[in-house]
């Protein structure tokens, strides 16, 4: 009698790791999409790369969000702002008036804008791999910065209970006095004027801005001879001073949420985050939920004192309008509906250059944040572990609200 061979062990292994390999795609694929209908506004589109927005787009589409005829959001094509030139001509800007009604969430990433001098090119910018956008350089034939309308339709939309997002540069310049007033009373938050980065080498000419030894110069009458790791702080009027690793500060900054953080996202990360962050200071009934840490010593704090700085201050912030509404700035032209929220990042948080195809893969970003260490200069794991969890509970909040009409 015949006998059936046994089934090769070697098949069975393949096959069970072919199944395990395709399990979260076939997940992510049977998952059901969700409506979100959000309007991205970014005036800072320098090159095809979009990277001023490409971090939040990521996890729209990560986590399946959908437009209202369930079209997925394109990071090249469903922002509001510049737009990249087309036969050697830029654009019109797509401004936030032109967005729909029923607008759940309006995420302001960048409104820092483009040179009027390169209105038809892509900015390459001066320093390399160092935005435009980097806080300092100071802004000149600018055409940029939040303007009247965009702050005229954020406080219609406030005023229709839709919430609000913003990020670092949001309000710098080249943004008018009185819109920012107006535009940070919705945000809850108030800019000092200060904006600062972590750098692993302070050497001139490997990784600081270019404009930044020559500004010292006139600001201090002294040379740049600063080497090693430190922070950079420039101010709005142009000053700006450094504190050393070593000297002033035991390490790079740290971001800390708060009981209130950690009540509200479930999660208590200690990450550090190296990129731009801008130092506002809470407005009344405004809600801290992250603060940033330097792990200032002695030195340090003296340092920030002099410049009027706190030794911490917020890395997020979330402002909920109560029963009579939000205080408004002079000038404003309607009120936030009661409950309507808004937050704001100190941070240049969704500037990410990387588009990863493991977005339709189910359990990704609990697979990068397990797996991405924590390394000096990189904000890979800031990305995953802070970011990328903190806004899937936010576009969760957004995605409940009411489609006003």
């Amino acid at each position: 009698m015949k006998t059936k061979k046994p089934f090769p062990r070697f098949w069975a292994g393949l096959a069970a790791l072919m199944l395990l390999v395709l399990l979260p795609w076939i997940v992510w694929e049977v998952k059901p999409a969700r409506t979100l209908n959000i309007a991205v506004l970014d005036k800072t589109v320098n090159d095809d790369s979009y990277r001023e927005h490409k971090g939040l787009f990521w996890i729209l589409n990560q986590q399946k969000y959908r437009m209202a005829d369930g079209s997925k959001y394109l990071y090249d094509r469903d922002y509001y702002g510049s737009q990249l030139p087309t036969g050697g001509v830029r654009p019109e800007e797509r401004t936030l008036a032109d967005m729909p009604a029923d607008t759940q969430l309006i995420y302001v990433a960048d409104t820092y804008g483009l040179a009027e001098a390169q209105a038809g090119q892509a900015d390459e910018g001066e320093d390399g791999d160092v935005p435009a956008n980097a806080g300092g350089r100071a802004p000149q034939g600018q055409a940029g910065g939040m303007k009247t309308l965009d702050v005229n339709v954020l406080e219609a939309a406030a005023a229709r209970g839709t919430m609000l997002a913003a990020e670092f540069n949001s309000v710098a310049a080249p943004t008018e006095d009185a819109v920012r007033d107006r535009a940070s009373a919705l945000l809850g938050m108030k800019w000092t004027g200060w904006t600062a980065r972590y750098f692993p080498d302070l050497t001139a000419g490997v990784e600081v801005p270019a404009w930044v030894p020559g500004r010292y110069r006139e600001v201090t009458g002294r040379d740049w001879n600063y080497a090693g790791a430190g922070f950079l702080f420039v101010q709005e009027d142009g000053d700006l001073f450094v504190l050393r690793e070593g000297a002033e500060t035991d390490g790079g900054a740290r971001i800390a949420f708060t009981e209130a953080g950690r009540e509200r996202f479930g999660m208590s990360p200690e990450n550090g985050y190296n990129y731009w962050f801008d130092i506002v200071t809470a407005a009344e009934g405004s809600e801290v939920l992250a603060e940033y840490d330097l792990r200032l010593t002695g030195n340090g704090r003296a340092l920030l004192a002099e410049h009027g700085i706190r030794e911490r201050f917020p890395a997020v912030l979330r402002r909920e309008a109560g029963a009579g509404g939000a205080a408004v700035a002079a000038g404003a032209t309607a009120a936030p509906a009661p409950g309507q929220v808004s937050y704001y990042f100190a941070g240049d948080y969704a500037d990410r250059d990387g588009y990863p195809f493991w977005r339709r893969y189910a359990g990704w970003p609990a697979f990068k944040s397990w797996f991405t260490f924590d390394k000096p200069g990189s904000e890979e794991a800031f990305y995953w572990d802070v970011y990328v969890p903190m806004m899937r509970q936010i576009l969760r909040e957004a995605s409940e609200l009411p489609q006003a009409e």
